[in-house]
C-alpha cells in the first residue's frame, strides 16, 4: 500500500512538473475572426509607410508598431493554422519573441515561445530563428522544421539548414527589402523600388495604394477610356 501510494505521489509531481515547464509563460490575447491579411495591408498602408525619392530608386519606408504586428500575426494565424488557440507579438531591441498557445495535450495548454531576428537578405524579408521554447523548455530545431507545415503555395518559405523563414515571397521582384530593425516599439523595414514600366507601377499598386483610392482611379481610367 505504501509503495503504491508513492508512486502515486511520484506520479502527480511529476504531472506538475510537466505542467511547471511546457504551462504559459505569458498571458496572451485569444485568436478570433479578424481582418484578412490583404486588407490589414490596405489599412495600415496609409499611416505606416513613407517615401524617399533620392535621385535613385525610390525607397518605401514601413513602420510597424507593435500592435501592428500582432494584427498582422493573428490575422495569419487564423487564416492558416486552427489548433492556434491564442498569439502575441513582444517587440524588443534586434528581436522579436512570438508566445503561441496551443494544446500539445488534450489536457493541458501549453505556449510556445519563438524567439526571432529580422533581416533583410538578398531583397527579401527573412526571419532567423534564434531559439523555440515549449513553456519553459528549449526544443531543438530539427523537430521545430519536422513538425512545421508550410502550405508550399503560400508566400512563406524555410530554410532549415540556416533556421531561416522568408516571408512575403509573392511580392513582385521589382520590390526589394533594403532593411529590417527592430526597437521595443516598432519593426523599421525599407525597400527599394524598381520601376522600368507601366507593368511595375500596376504590379505594386495593391500593395501601396489604399483600396477606396484604386477604385477611384480605376473609376477616371474607365471614364476616360470611353
Amino acid at each position: 500500500m505504501r509503495k503504491f501510494i508513492a508512486v502515486i505521489f511520484l506520479f502527480i509531481i511529476l504531472l506538475f512538473g510537466l505542467y511547471f515547464f511546457i504551462s504559459p509563460v505569458r498571458n496572451v490575447e485569444k485568436l478570433d475572426q479578424t481582418a484578412s491579411l490583404s486588407s490589414l495591408a490596405q489599412e495600415k498602408s496609409a499611416h505606416a509607410t513613407s517615401l524617399e525619392l533620392n535621385g535613385g530608386s525610390p525607397i518605401l519606408g514601413y513602420r510597424l508598431s507593435e500592435s501592428d504586428v500582432n494584427d498582422y500575426l493573428r490575422s495569419y494565424l487564423y487564416e492558416n493554422d486552427e489548433t492556434v488557440e491564442g498569439a502575441e507579438a513582444e517587440l524588443l531591441p534586434e528581436h522579436i519573441k512570438f508566445y503561441i498557445n496551443k494544446h500539445v495535450v488534450s489536457f493541458m495548454e501549453s505556449q510556445f515561445v519563438v524567439d526571432v531576428t529580422p533581416n533583410a537578405e538578398n531583397g527579401k524579408l527573412v526571419l532567423k530563428v534564434n531559439s523555440v521554447h515549449l513553456g519553459r523548455m528549449p526544443i531543438p530545431m530539427s523537430l521545430v522544421w519536422d513538425r512545421l507545415n508550410i502550405d508550399e503555395s503560400s508566400d512563406v518559405t524555410v530554410d532549415k539548414d540556416m533556421n531561416e523563414i522568408t516571408l512575403l515571397n509573392n511580392l513582385p521582384d521589382s520590390i526589394s527589402f533594403e532593411q529590417a530593425d527592430t526597437t521595443d516599439e516598432y519593426i523599421n523595414l525599407s525597400a527599394s523600388v524598381t520601376i522600368d514600366s507601366l507593368r511595375d507601377i500596376i504590379n505594386i499598386a495593391p500593395y501601396l495604394i489604399p483600396k477606396d483610392i484604386q477604385r477611384n482611379l480605376s473609376q477616371k481610367l474607365n471614364l476616360f477610356g470611353q
